[in-house]
């Protein structure tokens, strides 16, 4: 799978906002040309299903949520 969002796990959530550690890569193995139009889609529905931390999580890095 070329997509990969997931919840902030729970061991994280008890750690400080500023000393997280960031999100693990939301694409893998998407060749050289980077994520098609449909992986950037798929990772946008995804992530309207996160709960609102793990959202602020992944839009603290900006890139493709910055502005979701």
């Amino acid at each position: 799978m070329p997509v990969v969002i997931k919840p902030l796990p729970e061991w994280c959530k008890k750690v400080p906002e500023k000393y997280r550690p960031v999100h693990p890569p939301i694409f893998l193995n998407c060749g050289e040309g980077g994520p098609t139009p449909e992986d950037i889609e798929l990772a946008r529905e995804l992530f309207a299903l996160l709960d609102e931390e793990s959202k602020e999580w992944y839009q603290r890095s900006g890139g493709i949520f910055k502005n979701v």
